[in-house]
């Protein structure tokens, strides 16, 4: 069995016929490549990164560009937009993902097609598309938290641009040869506080009026302020490029109790939930996971292991099982008929069963 994933990055490219993607920028920080990584082997979800992601094939997608004529340039983003296209065809919709902090090229490829597989599993076949952003994949500590941070945030336009390129491309695709799948967004992490800086480079060139890109959106762990949803200069303008949005929070999250104290942030997305509902758009869903976070587990299911409270979003069951019918298309009120969320303590937030 072998599973595709395809990247957009603004990592720098080096080797030729065998490329290697590094923690480094490209010299021009808002430059993208793209290309796909190929895995052998199923299940991977449930086995370490360093275990297989070695053996993941790159495979760059040529670019040539004419400055005489641009309509002789060869795309790298055109190549692979065609190829997702052509898989959506098959498969339906897509799912983009942005990886958070700690992230070497090969890690961020391994995590994706974990994402994609368990999604297949789950009952969602999708084409997966990362972006991978130059994290230096250096271990977790202070100092490695506050270089990743900048490195997100100056990823941010790279981010826009290819969202942006995204769109444009099916603009430009005769509607007798779209799919017509659905595209959704997967943000972890440290990859939300990317995000932001995609929404507001986006705005240099629309305003507010982001391209409705996305159906479902999805926030997981993200290590953002808590009013980022309610902030023109934040994430908030991205609301209009989505249909839903759905934050899911754990106020037991470790790595973000870290990113509160340890870094001085304000309080986070990812382990509060939104700063109260003022403002907070009717598309936004908030799921607090805490109830279902599993800090221990052995043998078989050592990989279903969370202690920081952090990795949820990939390694639990139940979480798992909500993202799914999330991207299925499955409404708020349909889960608390199945008796699956209930209401949270405060508000209309939901809690998992």
């Amino acid at each position: 069995m072998a599973t595709t994933i395809y990247f957009g990055t603004n990592r720098k490219v080096t080797g030729g016929a065998a490329p290697e993607i590094g923690e480094d920028f490209h010299p021009n920080l808002d430059e993208l490549r793209f290309g796909k990584v190929t895995f052998a082997g199923k299940d991977l979800y449930k086995k370490d990164l360093g275990s297989f992601i070695d053996g993941g094939q790159i495979a760059l997608a040529p670019e040539q560009l004419s400055k005489e004529d641009a309509e002789k340039s060869k795309l790298g983003s055109k190549a692979i937009f065609d190829e997702v296209r052509a898989e959506m065809l098959k498969k339906g919709d897509a799912l983009i993902f942005v990886h958070g902090y700690d992230h070497s090229f090969r890690e961020a490829a391994g995590r994706a097609v974990q994402i994609q597989q368990w999604l297949a599993a789950g009952g969602k076949d999708m084409t997966l598309l990362l972006f991978t952003w130059p994290s230096a994949g250096a271990g977790v500590g202070r100092r490695t938290y506050a270089d990743d941070r900048k490195r997100a945030e100056a990823s941010g336009p790279a981010l826009g641009r290819a969202i942006l390129k995204a769109t444009d491309f099916i603009r430009n695709t005769p509607r007798a040869d779209r799919c017509d799948g659905r595209i959704h967004l997967l943000c972890h992490s440290m990859g939300n506080w990317a995000l932001r800086g995609a929404v507001q480079a986006m705005r240099t060139f629309v305003g507010n009026n982001i391209p409705p890109l996305f159906d479902e959106i999805i926030l997981a762990a993200a290590d953002e302020d808590d009013d980022t949803l309610q902030a023109t200069h934040k994430v908030a303008p991205l609301l209009r490029g989505c249909r839903r949005m759905t934050v899911y929070y754990n106020h037991q999250d470790l790595a973000l109790k870290a990113s509160d104290y340890a870094m001085g942030n304000p309080d986070r997305l990812g382990r509060s939930g939104p700063r109260g509902k003022d403002g907070l758009s009717a598309k936004v869903s908030v799921v607090n996971v805490a109830p279902k976070v599993i800090w221990e587990a052995k043998g078989a299911n050592a990989w279903t292991a969370d202690p920081t409270g952090h990795q949820y979003f990939r390694n639990n069951a139940r979480v798992r099982q909500d993202i799914v019918q999330v991207l299925q298309g499955k409404l708020d009120g349909d889960f608390v008929a199945e008796e699956q969320r209930r209401q949270n303590d405060f508000g209309d937030y939901w809690r998992l069963q």
